[in-house]
């Protein structure tokens, strides 16, 4: 190279010399580069390690070895020449892009892509050295085979090693991740980071996470073209979704059965909180791989597809997951298909509530997590009607799903969403209301009445005396009552279904708030009814309230009889307070750690919950976890009022003898973004229970979040863990 550079400047030399006499001409011509007899290639090397970084032929092979848009694992070295300039550092963004050779010539070419300064840094001195053309740069971050065919940095996730030989501050940022291979986050632990998310937000660690694969999502014939699997993790009561997941040390799946139900994983990925149309769904993102596997599982047993579809002869789960697969990808069925089996478990957040209407649960053919499962998505309630009120399926409950199924992203057959309902529980199909309820539920406080079932277990269990304590019950009317001579109060019967045949006899009633009942009031059939008092098995065999009068109804479809029910006619006085939806007031439902009702969409929960034995009333009560130097909320999901004075009511108490506060409250929320809080006062608490209200009035329907506050370490308050349970909202 040097003889060549010699030999062109003394080229030049001659041609200025000659043409600086002009009537002489240049006896050589034109002067020709000569051409190199062979190209020059440039052979792969470096491990990229700091000590041996790759050159660039050496990273694009290592990259060429990662699947389509996979990150690599680990941070490398690698370096080269500036070749071509994009985007120069710059204060705005404080990254730069450009294009990196192995010889100031060009050949092999790299796109560093939106790579940070020295250190990790955004650069923000513009008085600091800058990249230009043929500057030597060495760099350090995580890589990726973008689309498949351009390798390149992972956005913001590399940056500058040394620059013309000049290196940073000399420290190499180390890359954290949230556990380690060894010791792995707990699928309800890496749920805890995800809830901290913003929605579709994805943390900036990779996590190591374990857990035993407890569903494989992807259909078995897909796996060798899609080359990852969508599949569940579990921890026994928390579940996580592996979203594309790769192999061992990050190798292609290629056929069905390299994992199974029952086997043990170690994940290594991103926690991503992913939400669709409002539906939350913790995931390991994209780019994860398996760094552990202990096999214990088998292939999913009950994989013997029957049914044909119809009514009479309904799809099994795995005859479901069979016919969806036949759809193309996100492809719709034609025609409304039914399928049976019994409930394995709710999705996350999926229960029916009356805020969607609708719930998201796993089906199997024999209700176990190891036989194969179909996903019910956003399925409506009994007679295809938004859930309002009624019995809610559980784990091993018989079901029968009617509607429209999909080939979701080709690899997750579904119900589509809203297009399907529950046609069956049980048995049942009556709509509303629901059905018999398979069992007694119910703890008999207001915010978790007895069943029908529970009722009269209890009155047996009581005996032929009346109970020294009040409890509520809640059924559905099987025979009516009316109201007549003069007395004030009525008999009827209620069921857990209106065709139900264990009856439970609400005797000799008053009305709400203990009023006399004008003649001719009546309690009709089909009604859904409240009632509080004493009870008894009245002769051994007649499970009812006990005494007249001395049970009252709190409710005749959601209204106090002093407000007219709609089943009932004539009345007592005006006035008194109504109920308002409340959705698990008494904390006695839970899923993923989470209790059901009580986390908003919005950001107005900022509490860690924990569920709690230590209840008020029923099994169940929430602990709202302190945060020292921060005030953290307990929020109810979002809850649209009608314009009226609400009362927040909820009984609260201290987990140690240091001081504790709680303040209730609320907050609008409009398109998913919260107003202004409004508090009622502090309340003092102790260890034992107090009630704690504050009364707000609304000028308009409003969509709001209820809140209980945890307040900050103070004068006041210590900070530390409180307990709430029993809330109630009326409106008054």
């Amino acid at each position: 190279m040097k003889r060549i550079a010699n030999y062109l400047i003394a080229l030049a030399l001659t041609a200025f010399t000659l043409t600086s006499c002009e009537d002489v001409p240049s006896p050589f011509g034109d002067i020709v580069k000569p051409a190199d007899d062979s190209a020059v290639v440039i052979e792969p090397s470096g491990t990229g390690t700091e000590a041996d970084p790759f050159n660039v032929a050496g990273v694009i092979e290592y990259v060429s070895g990662l699947g389509a848009d996979v990150v690599s694992p680990k941070d490398v070295y690698f370096k080269g020449y500036v070749t071509s300039i994009t985007e120069a550092y710059g204060t705005q963004y404080g990254n730069a892009t450009f294009e990196m050779s192995d010889t100031e010539d060009g050949g092999n070419k790299f796109l560093c892509y939106r790579v940070l300064y020295y250190d990790k840094s955004k650069y923000s001195d513009t008085s600091a050295p800058n990249i230009k053309e043929g500057s030597l740069v060495v760099m350090c971050g995580k890589v990726v085979n973008y689309k498949g065919n351009t390798p390149e940095t992972s956005a913001n996730a590399a940056w500058l090693y040394s620059l013309d030989g000049t290196k940073g501050s000399g420290t190499t940022p180390v890359t954290e991740t949230l556990g380690t291979k060894d010791a792995p986050l707990t699928v309800a632990k890496a749920l805890e980071y995800i809830n901290k998310l913003e929605d579709n937000g994805t943390t900036k660690e990779d996590a190591y996470v374990s857990g035993k694969i407890t569903q494989i999502k992807t259909a078995a014939d897909k796996i060798p073209t899609y080359k990852n699997i969508d599949y569940v993790i579990s921890d026994g009561t928390n579940e996580l979704t592996v979203f594309r997941g790769k192999n061992i040390d990050n190798t292609d799946f290629t056929e069905a059965g390299q994992i199974n139900v029952g086997d043990e994983v170690v994940v290594l990925g991103k926690l991503t909180k992913y939400v669709n149309n409002g539906t939350v769904t913790p995931e390991v993102a994209q780019g994860n791989y398996i760094v552990k596997l202990t096999k214990g599982g088998s292939t999913p047993s009950g994989g013997d597809a029957k049914g044909t579809g119809t009514q009479a002869d309904p799809y099994n789960a795995a005859g479901a997951n069979q016919y969806i697969a036949t759809l193309a990808a996100d492809a719709e069925s034609p025609n409304d298909v039914y399928i049976k089996g019994k409930v394995v478990k709710y999705a996350n957040n999926g229960e029916f509530n009356t805020q969607y209407g609708n719930a998201s649960f796993y089906i199997s053919e024999d209700g176990t997590e190891s036989g194969e499962q179909f996903y019910v998505f956003r399925t409506l309630y009994l007679g295809n009607v938004k859930y309002t009120e009624g019995v809610t399926p559980k784990a091993g409950d018989d079901v029968v799903i009617c509607g429209k199924v999909v080939n979701y992203k080709g690899n997750t057959p579904e119900t589509s969403a809203n297009k399907s309902y529950l046609y069956s529980l049980n048995g049942n199909t009556a709509g509303g209301g629901g059905g018999d309820t398979g069992g007694a539920k119910g703890t008999g406080t207001q915010n978790d009445p007895f069943n029908i079932a529970a009722a009269i277990a209890k009155c047996q269990a009581i005996g032929e005396t009346a109970s020294s304590e009040s409890y509520y019950i809640k059924g559905i009317v099987v025979t009516g009552g009316k109201v007549s001579g003069g007395y004030g109060n009525v008999t009827f019967k209620m069921g857990d279904s209106k065709d139900a045949t264990e009856l439970f006899t609400a005797y000799q009633v008053a009305g709400s708030d203990g009023e006399k009942l004008a003649d001719g009031f009546e309690v009709k059939e089909g009604s859904t009814v409240i009632v509080y008092g004493p009870i008894m098995n009245y002769k051994g065999n007649t499970p009812e309230t006990a005494g007249k009068s001395a049970a009252q109804i709190v409710t005749i479809d959601g209204k106090k009889t002093n407000e007219g029910s709609g089943s009932g006619s004539g009345g007592g006085q005006g006035g008194g307070e109504t109920p308002s939806t409340l959705t698990n007031g008494g904390f006695e439902t839970w899923a993923n750690g989470l209790p059901t009702g009580w986390k908003s969409a919005s950001t107005a929960s900022s509490a860690t919950l924990e569920q709690s034995t230590d209840a008020h009333g029923g099994s169940y009560a929430c602990i709202v976890k302190g945060g020292g130097t921060q005030n953290k909320r307990l929020a109810s999901q979002e809850i649209t009022l009608e314009a009226g004075t609400y009362t927040f009511a909820f009984y609260a108490k201290a987990t140690s003898a240091n001081k504790a506060q709680v303040r209730p409250g609320f907050v609008p929320v409009t398109d998913g973004a919260v107003g202004n809080y409004t508090y009622g006062d502090y309340a003092d608490i102790k260890t034992s229970w107090s009630q704690v209200s504050t009364t707000f009035t609304l000028d308009a329907k409003t969509t709001v979040c209820l809140i209980v506050m945890n307040p900050k370490s103070g004068s006041y308050s210590s900070g530390e863990d409180v307990i709430v349970d029993d809330a109630t909202l009326t409106k008054n």
